[in-house]
C-alpha cells in the first residue's frame, strides 16, 4: 500500500510515518530537506528565497514520486499534495510576490496535479488534523531555532490553509482524518490500520 502523511508542522507526521514504517516494514520517503541548499537560510529571511525554496521542494518531491512509481509498500512523510499550501501561506504573508505566485500555481495545477490526478499515486492519505494551539505547543517544546523564528501568525495561516486544501482534495483522494491533538501514537496507528484494512477489503 502507498500511504501519504498529510498535515501541518507540529502535527506529528515524522513520528507517525516512522512508526508506520517500523510496524509494516514499508519504505519511508522522508521530507527532502537535508540536501535543500535554501533550507537553513530560508527561515532567517523568508522573503529572500521563498520562491526558490518552494521550487526546490516541488522538484524533490517529484523525484520521490518517480523513484517510488514501481514500488508498492511505501510511506511519504509529507507529499507533493501539500506544496501549494506552503506557497499560498508564503504569498499571503508577502514572502512570494504575485507574479511568482501565479507562475507557481499555473505550473502546479497544469503539470503536477494533472499528473497526480491521472496516476493517483496514493492508496491512502492520512490527514493528521491538529489544532494550531497543539501544533504550536509541540513546535515550542522541540525548540528548533528555525521554527521558533517564525510568528504564531505564520503557523495559524498555514494550519488554516491545510483545512482549506483538505476540503478541496478530500473527494479526489482516499483520506482518513486522524485527531492529531491526541499524543498516543498507538491510538493513531490503530485508526490508520483500520483505514488500511477497509481499503484492502474494497480491493478484494
Amino acid at each position: 500500500m502507498r500511504i501519504a502523511i498529510f498535515g501541518t508542522v507540529g502535527a506529528g507526521k515524522t513520528t507517525i510515518s516512522h512508526a508506520l514504517a517500523a510496524k509494516y516494514g514499508y519504505l519511508l520517503f522522508p521530507e527532502p530537506i537535508e540536501q535543500n541548499p535554501y533550507f537553513a537560510a530560508h527561515y532567517h529571511d523568508m522573503a529572500k528565497d521563498a520562491f526558490k525554496m518552494q521550487i526546490y521542494m516541488l522538484t524533490a518531491r517529484s523525484q520521490q514520486l518517480n523513484e517510488a512509481q514501481d514500488l508498492q509498500n511505501v510511506i511519504f512523510d509529507r507529499t507533493i499534495l501539500e506544496n501549494l499550501i506552503f506557497v499560498e501561506t508564503n504569498h499571503k504573508l508577502g514572502y512570494i510576490n504575485d507574479i511568482d505566485f501565479k507562475t507557481y500555481v499555473d505550473f502546479y495545477q497544469t503539470v503536477i496535479m494533472a499528473k497526480i490526478s491521472a496516476t493517483n499515486p496514493f492508496d491512502l492519505v492520512v490527514y493528521l488534523k491538529v489544532s494550531t494551539k497543539k501544533a504550536l505547543a509541540r513546535i515550542k517544546n522541540r525548540n528548533r531555532a528555525f521554527e521558533l523564528n517564525l510568528s504564531d501568525q505564520y503557523w495559524e495561516i498555514l494550519n488554516s490553509n491545510y483545512d482549506k486544501h483538505f476540503t478541496i482534495l478530500k473527494n479526489k483522494f482516499n483520506f482518513v482524518v486522524i485527531d492529531a491533538d491526541v499524543d498516543d501514537v498507538n491510538v493513531q496507528l490503530a485508526q490508520i490500520a483500520c483505514a488500511m484494512q477497509n481499503i484492502k477489503s474494497k480491493n478484494n
